[in-house]
């Protein structure tokens, strides 16, 4: 593959990647995130955890949706019918304000406008989603000081970055083409890259207690084995028809026809903002492991499985 310089990849992403919610872009302790970051990040720093906090983490498309449908649903004993509220206000994101903070008259969707304002004023357990390294995580996690469940998702970065790709048209206004987009990807400059960097900082403290490392691949293999461990875990039990149950609730097809997880308010809200490049994108595409076949050419492939093996050399992590 041919790169182009990082100049010239950083006035192509402005190009590209700009909008009236994201005026610039910067780098934070290493990794790349919207130049607003800077506004939240010591309020992020600084806030209050509690041991009784469930976290999902993750690198961007690496099956955080459908791992905070598991975690909440085992979490508030299988209240399907609690579970009909949006999940991005169940399982507040974080970070949404970096992204999309905008002002708006009409107050309209809180918990993207004023994610960390809202998270705060949820009710105990709550459930938060974050794609943030652990670098940039609060400063009571990281110091341990405070022991949320962390239960963090990896995927393959050859899907991520596909999956990434066709978000980043839909939801963040990305006008660019793919192959432009995939060296943004490994040359660090879409968002919350390093890549591995972001990974590993979680593999690596996998053996804490509070902490949980699960993979996509082995979601898709053995969804049923991945549930198990989660609810174990989490520290309840389940009988073996509300499995049943739970595995059907969370299947793709029905996660993708579910109005509380198919991020179709996010997405009109953002529509209503002309923030949509690609308005009749879909958040859940395909659901399937090795997508990037059919994307990627042999010589991008070959790239990525080198750069793989390079930067997961000596790590013990298999992707």
């Amino acid at each position: 593959m041919e790169f182009k310089s990082d100049s010239e990849l950083i006035e192509l992403r402005d190009r590209y990647g700009l909008s009236s919610a994201r005026k610039g872009y910067g780098e934070f302790k290493g990794y790349s995130l919207p130049e607003s970051f800077s506004k939240y990040q010591k309020e992020i720093e600084d806030l209050e955890v509690y041991d009784d906090d469930v976290w999902v983490t993750s690198f961007p498309k690496s099956g955080t949706t459908w791992t905070e449908e598991l975690v909440w649903c085992v979490a508030n004993d299988l209240d399907f019918e609690a579970a009909k509220v949006d999940l991005d206000e169940r399982f507040p994101f974080i970070e949404f304000c970096v992204f999309f903070g905008m002002d708006d008259p009409n107050n309209a969707v809180p918990y993207v406008r004023r994610s960390l304002e809202f998270l705060k004023s949820r009710p105990r357990p709550r459930f938060i989603k974050t794609h943030l390294p652990w670098e940039l995580l609060p400063k009571q996690i990281r110091t341990f000081e405070r022991r949320p469940k962390i239960i963090h998702v990896a995927r393959n970065p050859k899907d991520v970055c596909v999956s990434f790709y066709h978000h980043v048209r839909f939801l963040e206004n990305y006008s660019g083409d793919f192959n432009l987009y995939v060296q943004l990807f490994l040359r660090n400059k879409a968002n919350y890259t390093p890549f591995f960097n972001n990974i590993l900082g979680y593999w690596n403290r996998r053996s804490e207690p509070n902490i949980i490392f699960l993979k996509y691949e082995d979601m898709k293999k053995d969804l049923r084995s991945i549930l198990l461990q989660v609810t174990k875990f989490l520290g309840y039990e389940l009988r073996e028809d509300q499995v049943k149950t739970l595995l059907h609730h969370l299947s793709f097809e029905v996660m993708k026809h579910n109005k509380a997880t198919d991020h179709s308010t996010v997405a009109g809200f953002l529509k209503s903002k002309g923030l949509l490049f690609n308005p009749d994108g879909e958040f859940m595409r395909t659901g399937t492991s090795g997508s990037f076949k059919s994307e990627m050419s042999p010589a991008m492939i070959e790239y990525f499985n080198r750069w793989t093996k390079e930067n997961l050399a000596g790590t013990g992590l298999e992707l």
